[in-house]
């Protein structure tokens, strides 16, 4: 075989196996992210289990365990759903150019055909008929503009039809930016969390010794100094600070409100804003989707609040911003629920960014993704749900997000129960 050929044949080669390699490592990729899914709810079960059990050193040990083996996962389940998004995303963008080709060209036809339906419409009949000797010219000409005629209907038609198709897939395009970014977002938060399990069960183990005993005297102690949990500050953004029994006078009405379990309406506004320690610092004006402009203008106008200096989320690297307060609800959102939470608290116009009005707007919204039943799978369904809406059985962000509002959750109930005595 000459070099040249030889050259060729590599080349084609290489082209065919990178296509060819292309879904293999898809769905290799896809079949890791399953795997490690499954171990993730293997991983939340024995945790359920353990937690359910009678508190001893060895059971915290092994939840701690648990905890570190299912952080690791979501952590390798979330790298590797981040660079199949990746993947998605780019394969989007160049459908998209196409597409917007298509158009373009579409468009150089249809002009075309507009110019040739002018000529042949430029004059009258009887000018058109003198024009051809005979009749059967006459006759072909206008079986030629009606050619024309049908060539710009059908055009037209296919230019709706991928434009319709366009507008879809920018849409898909824009979730699917979105999910990445809760996956970034979430990422630095298993990392956190990966080392606090880690520091956590070092600190027990310094404490013990391994030592059963002292584990149960740590455990007495802890029930017995109720005014570190009730004061325990949270030290959040912005230099806002709340206690634990402070977020717990605001959780409680909203948790009778509603029928959602007070625990778990804390964890979601833990991680949402730090109970409203962390409302972003955007401008509606440039982080806001202009389709939620006149929903904000509403409501900052009933609350008597300049728009201007009034703070949204901002806007990441793409998309838009623009949530409000402690629950994060975007205006649109939010006016859906407004009246319902004034006719519970009493005030009115309710406000995003009242602590106890996003408390029960939360709840109302919880309530209505099934939260209301207070199982573990009805609320873990209830908070993918909030983070993720309609695709909320398809997003791996919302998965790894309803890891950690249970698991907050949990922390949070044990407080409220020591509390309350139990």
């Amino acid at each position: 075989m000459k070099k040249s050929s030889r050259l060729l044949f590599l080349i084609c080669f290489a082209i065919f196996s990178a296509v060819a390699l292309k879904p293999a490592l898809a769905d290799a990729r896809a079949d890791k992210i399953h795997q490690l899914e499954a171990a993730i709810d293997q991983y939340s079960q024995e945790i359920q289990g353990k937690e359910s059990e009678a508190q001893s050193l060895n059971n915290q040990i092994a939840i701690f365990d648990l905890q570190i083996k299912q952080i690791q996962a979501e952590i390798d389940a979330t790298n590797l759903s981040i660079n199949q998004l990746t993947s998605e995303i780019n394969a989007k963008e160049s459908d998209i150019a196409a597409q917007e080709k298509k158009i373009e060209d579409q468009d150089g036809i249809l002009s075309q055909n507009l110019r040739k339906l002018a000529e042949n419409d430029s004059g009258s009949l009887l000018e058109f008929l003198l024009k051809n000797d005979k009749f059967s010219d006459f006759f072909n000409d206008l079986n030629a503009a009606s050619d024309v005629q049908k060539q710009i209907q059908d055009v037209l038609s296919e230019i709706k039809d991928l434009k319709a198709k366009l507008v879809q897939e920018k849409n898909d395009l824009e979730d699917s930016r979105a999910e990445q970014l809760q996956l970034k977002n979430i990422q630095s938060r298993q990392k956190y969390d990966l080392q606090s399990s880690k520091r956590q069960k070092q600190k027990l183990l310094e404490e013990t010794r391994g030592q059963e005993q002292a584990y149960q005297a740590l455990l007495g102690k802890a029930k017995e100094d109720l005014n570190k949990i009730r004061n325990q500050p949270y030290d959040l953004a912005m230099g806002f600070k709340m206690t634990f029994e402070e977020a717990l006078k605001n959780a409680l009405p909203a948790a009778q409100f509603t029928g959602v379990r007070a625990a778990f309406l804390m964890a979601i506004l833990k991680i949402e804003s730090d109970w409203g320690g962390n409302v972003g610092t955007g401008n509606w004006r440039t982080d806001m989707a202009p389709r939620d402009f006149d929903a904000f203008q509403q409501i900052t106008s009933a609350l008597g609040l300049n728009p201007d200096s009034t703070p949204v989320s901002r806007k990441p690297y793409y998309g838009w911003g623009g949530a409000m307060g402690p629950a994060q609800f975007l205006p649109t959102t939010w006016l859906l629920y407004a009246d319902a939470v004034a006719n519970l608290t009493g005030r009115r116009p309710a406000s995003p960014w009242n602590v106890r009005d996003a408390f029960t707007a939360c709840g109302l919204m919880l309530a209505q993704s099934g939260a209301t039943r207070q199982t573990y799978s009805a609320e873990y369904k209830a908070a993918e749900m909030y983070i993720a809406g309609a695709r909320w059985n398809r997003s791996l962000a919302a998965r790894i997000y309803a890891n950690n509002v249970m698991a907050a959750a949990a922390g949070i109930q044990k407080d409220i129960n020591t509390l309350a005595g139990k």
